[in-house]
C-alpha cells in the first residue's frame, strides 16, 4: 500500500510538471505567435508604403534620362511619362483607337466587354503612363544635343505608342503590373517594344518592386513569343492554367511574370524553363501522358504553397 501511494504521488507530481510544462510552452507560443503578427503587420506597411511612394513619383523616366530618346532601325522616338487621371482628350482619344485596333481580334467576342473596362482602368489615378512620340530626323540632332532638357521641348511627331503600368501588391509581393503595351503596326518590328519593357524592368528595380507582371491573351501568339521567347518571361503560378489545368482551359489568357528577388520568384514562378524542359524530355522518353505531367504540377504547386504560407504565418 505504501508503495502505491509513492506511485500515485509521483505520477501526480509528473502530472502537474507536464500541466505546467505545456502551460509554459502555451504562452510561449502565443508571445511568439503575437511577435511573429507583429513583424507580419510592420511587413505589411513597408510594402505599403513602398508602392505609395512608387506610385508617387511623376515621372519615371527622370531617373533614365538615356531612355528618354529611341534611335534604332530608322525609327526616331522620344518617351515622355504621363498620368492616368491627367490624360489630355488628344491621348484618351489615342489610347482607345489604338487598343481596338490591336486587341480587337485577340479578344474576339470578349473585345465589347473588354473595351468597356480598359476605358475606366485608363483614366485611374494609379495609371501610369509611358507615351512614345515619333520624331523627325531633322529633329533628332536637336534633341541629342538638348539631353535630358528635351523633357521640356516641344514634340510635333505623332504618338506611334504607350505603356500603361502600375504599382500594385500581388500575392503580397509589391510588382509593377504591365496593363498595356501597344505600339502602332508600323513601328513594331524594330525593337521598340524591348526596349520599353527594358525600361519597366529599370523602373521596376528601382522602386523595389519584386517583379513585373503581365496579361497576354492566349491568341495573341506573336506577344506569347515576344515575352517568353525574347524576353525571357515565365508564365506565373497565379495563372489559371498553373493553379488548375482544367480551369486554364475556361480562360483565355496567361499571367506572365519575371522575378528579381527570391521571394517573389518562390510565390510567383512555379518551375524554371530549364525544369520545364528537361520535364518534356521525361515526358517523351519514358512516355508520360500530359495528364500526369500536369498533375505533379499541381501536387508540386499545392505543396511549395503550403510551404510558403506556413512560413509566412509561423
Amino acid at each position: 500500500m505504501k508503495h502505491a501511494s509513492l506511485d500515485a504521488l509521483a505520477h501526480q507530481e509528473d502530472a502537474v510538471l507536464v500541466s505546467l510544462a505545456m502551460e509554459a510552452e502555451g504562452k510561449i507560443g502565443q508571445r511568439e505567435k503575437k511577435m511573429t503578427r507583429k513583424e507580419i503587420l510592420e511587413r505589411k506597411k513597408a510594402i505599403e508604403n513602398v508602392i505609395k511612394s512608387a506610385s508617387a513619383v511623376k515621372d519615371h523616366l527622370s531617373f533614365f534620362p538615356h531612355f528618354r530618346h529611341y534611335r534604332t532601325n530608322g525609327l526616331y522616338a522620344h518617351l515622355e511619362a504621363g498620368c492616368g487621371n491627367k490624360l489630355t482628350l488628344h491621348r484618351k482619344r489615342y489610347i482607345q483607337n489604338l487598343l481596338k485596333l490591336n486587341m480587337e481580334a485577340p479578344y474576339g467576342p470578349e473585345w465589347p466587354a473588354e473595351e468597356k473596362i480598359k476605358r475606366r482602368e485608363m483614366v485611374a489615378k494609379e495609371a501610369c503612363y509611358i507615351f512614345v512620340y515619333e520624331i523627325s530626323s531633322e529633329d533628332v540632332d536637336e534633341m541629342s544635343r538638348l539631353g535630358d532638357r528635351a523633357k521640356t521641348c516641344s514634340c510635333e511627331g505623332p504618338i506611334v505608342g504607350f505603356v500603361h503600368y502600375r504599382f500594385i501588391l500581388e500575392e503580397e509581393v509589391p510588382v509593377v503590373y504591365v496593363y498595356e503595351l501597344q505600339l502602332e503596326p508600323r513601328v513594331q518590328g524594330k525593337g521598340l517594344g524591348k526596349f520599353l519593357m527594358q525600361l519597366i524592368e529599370l523602373i521596376a528595380c528601382k522602386n523595389r518592386m519584386g517583379a513585373v507582371v503581365l496579361t497576354v491573351q492566349r491568341a495573341n501568339l506573336s506577344a506569347m513569343d515576344f515575352y517568353i521567347g525574347k524576353l525571357g518571361y515565365t508564365i506565373s503560378a497565379i495563372s489559371p492554367s498553373r493553379v488548375d489545368p482544367l480551369l486554364g482551359l475556361e480562360k483565355s489568357y496567361e499571367i506572365l511574370c519575371k522575378t528579381f528577388d527570391d521571394e517573389a520568384q518562390a510565390v510567383l514562378e512555379i518551375k524554371s524553363q530549364r525544369t520545364n524542359y528537361m520535364e518534356n524530355r521525361y515526358e517523351t522518353e519514358h512516355g508520360m501522358d500530359d495528364h500526369m505531367i500536369k498533375s505533379e504540377e499541381r501536387i508540386e504547386f499545392k505543396y511549395s504553397w503550403s510551404r510558403i504560407f506556413l512560413g509566412r504565418c509561423c
